[in-house]
């Protein structure tokens, strides 16, 4: 049970805190968000859904009404929901789902500062449109690391963050997500890999490479394997379905003729629409919160002929570092800041996918004023022929042009102000996660145990209203902690072209401490960084709440992820690519179990 203490402080929390108030109706109806029309999800009758602007140490009350013709939830991403773990949106672990006509009240305490995003956690509804930016605005007198950019201008930077904007990358598919997993059952392939256009803010258009840009931009790593099989990237730059019997190397069956040609094989382009960022002509500096709600692809992001000065991760600051590029994985939030010292005219905003499975890019419009009065210079909206003629940082697969060219290094971050333990915590316990696929190549584990959506989603009651030791979801799978202990995670990652995982821990974040190649034959992080200390970073460790395994082309590889155990309850541990998700690759952490929280009346459903 939650101690007296605890319960004294929120109530203290509650009293000196303001608080905001805000409603969500979700609605499915028709849209086309990139010329091609399909059922999707609307959030207060828009798409992406509202900006939901936040002050740190506001309580937040958050009323979802579900006018869909399916159960739903909603999660807010990278919120801790320190003391309120009945709030983080899960069906079946923190509530029961939402049905149809119904609605559920959340309410957490923004104890955090920065950049997040609310999106659906009931199967492939985040695929469907299911999402919105949140910005929680630091309070007054928080401590920040503009003087490291420009001592002189700390006052123009935090007056720039205060107005800043989201930034919101996405892919999208043409098939609704319940169509997609139907496909999949039907064909034994994972179609989901194959998307049909890139948005940004909700905007885009199909895009159809030419089979000469295919043939140029295949990723080397595949092209021996297709050759060898006398293969090639479909003309919609996908992989062909044959390619998945050969990479999965055993007797599973495929039958790819159960899918329409227009899911791996067939582009046809569309007109769509394109997003257009407009620099204000008033201003030096302009600030951005780049938002991944992707489905599927890792991204890499740039502005034409801007540097990026990255000021904050997903939604901490760090010691801001100046990059060309960012390299921005499903769930990822960065804040960055933009000088606004070129000539008037139209850059290119440029969004490619760094998926083996798919050459696809999309480009949006940074515009400068400037000579054309009060308007904008104007570009091309079709997708035919050069959207913009400014130069870029990446070619259409994501890859730098040049040498000099700088991609964001996670390994150089630091957080500001330091954020891992002068002292070297005491571990308590470490997991083993086995990440791969089961039997066929939509079906995902860690340690060989698909996540049971349908019978964990329907738990009758969730989770976390019963006690810890009456439910557990299977021993493989479930991560049981006491409260106020340290705990590694150690995630191993199969040889033989794997694609990186993006793991998205819920509740508070963990430190990226360490990564490798080979097998990790040790008992314990302590053991491995006797014998390879250059492979760990024990002093200034990346602070995060997404942590992306390193993809595996021969070798098998892993990473190890560190968390103090602070804030009790049932959450999820799960990749954050949809496909991956959906097909089982999720963990449950029964956090402090023996200081149990019990969860009030009115908070539950």
């Amino acid at each position: 049970m939650i101690s007296l203490i605890v319960l004294w402080l929120s109530l203290v929390a509650g009293t000196l805190a303001g608080s905001c108030n805000f409603k969500l109706e979700l609605t499915w109806g028709k849209g086309s968000p990139d010329g091609y029309e399909r059922d999707m999800i609307f959030i207060n009758g828009q798409y992406p859904g509202p900006l939901l602007e936040i002050q740190e140490d506001d309580w937040v009350e958050i009323e979802v009404i579900n006018h869909l013709p399916f159960n739903t939830s909603i999660h807010y991403h990278g919120i801790h929901q320190t003391n309120t773990p009945w709030a983080d949106g899960v069906p079946g672990l923190t509530q029961r789902p939402i049905q149809p006509g119904a609605s559920f009240k959340y309410k957490w305490y923004a104890d955090q500062y920065g950049s997040y995003f609310y999106h659906a956690h009931s199967r492939g509804q985040i695929d469907d449109g299911s999402y919105g930016p949140m910005y929680i605005k630091p309070k007054a007198g928080a401590e920040n690391p503009f003087h490291l950019i420009d001592p002189a201008e700390v006052d123009l930077l935090k007056e720039t963050e205060a107005s800043v904007a989201p930034m919101i990358l996405s892919d999208w598919r043409h098939k609704t997500s319940d169509a997609t997993w139907q496909d999949q059952l039907a064909s034994g392939i994972e179609s989901a890999i194959c998307m049909d256009s890139l948005l940004v803010n909700g905007k885009g258009a199909v895009d159809c490479w030419s089979r000469e840009d295919i043939n140029t931009f295949t990723n080397p790593a595949i092209v021996p394997l297709l050759q060898a099989n006398g293969l090639q990237m479909t003309n919609k730059g996908c992989l062909p379905p044959k390619m998945f019997q050969i990479l999965l190397g055993n007797s599973s069956t495929i039958n790819p003729d159960a899918l329409s040609p227009s899911v791996f094989e067939v582009c046809t382009p569309t007109q769509g629409s394109r997003e257009v960022v407009k620099a204000p002509q008033d201003k030096k500096w302009l600030a951005l919160d780049i938002i991944s709600t992707a489905g599927i692809d890792t991204f890499a992001f740039s502005i034409d002929e801007h540097q990026l000065w990255v000021y904050a991760v997903d939604g901490h600051y760090i010691e801001p570092l100046k990059v060309d590029v960012l390299t921005v994985a499903n769930g990822d939030r960065y804040s960055v800041f933009i000088e606004l010292n070129k000539k008037s005219g139209n850059y290119g905003i440029r969004v490619a996918s760094l998926s083996l499975a798919q050459l696809i890019d999309t480009t949006a419009v940074f515009s400068y004023g400037g000579d054309y009065g009060n308007g904008y210079p104007p570009y091309k909206n079709g997708t035919q022929g050069s959207v913009v003629t400014s130069t870029p940082y990446t070619t259409r697969a994501g890859a730098p042009t040049a040498g000099d060219v700088i991609v964001f290094d996670q390994a150089q971050m630091v957080s500001f102000p330091p954020q891992y333990p002068t002292t070297a915590p005491e571990i308590d316990q470490t997991f083993f996660m086995h990440t791969g696929t089961i039997g066929n190549s939509y079906t995902w584990a860690l340690n060989s145990t698909p996540f049971n959506h349908p019978m964990i989603d329907d738990s009758n009651p969730p989770l976390l209203y019963q006690l810890p030791n009456a439910n557990n979801p299977g021993g493989d799978i479930t991560i049981v902690t006491k409260n106020n202990t340290w705990v590694d995670l150690i995630f191993l990652v199969p040889g033989g072209n794997t694609p990186p995982h993006p793991i998205h821990k819920h509740s508070n974040r963990g430190f990226i401490i360490g990564s490798g190649e080979g097998q990790f034959n040790w008992t314990s992080v302590a053991e491995a960084a006797q014998a390879i200390p250059q492979n760990f970073n024990f002093v200034s460790p990346p602070y995060r709440d997404g942590f992306v395994t390193p993809p595996s082309e021969v070798d098998p590889m892993w990473l190890a992820v560190r968390y103090e155990v602070v804030n009790p309850g049932a959450f999820m541990l799960h990749c954050h690519i949809q496909s991956h998700l959906n097909g089982g690759m999720a963990a449950v952490i029964l956090d402090g179990v023996d200081e149990w929280p019990e969860v009030p009346d009115d908070c539950k459903n």
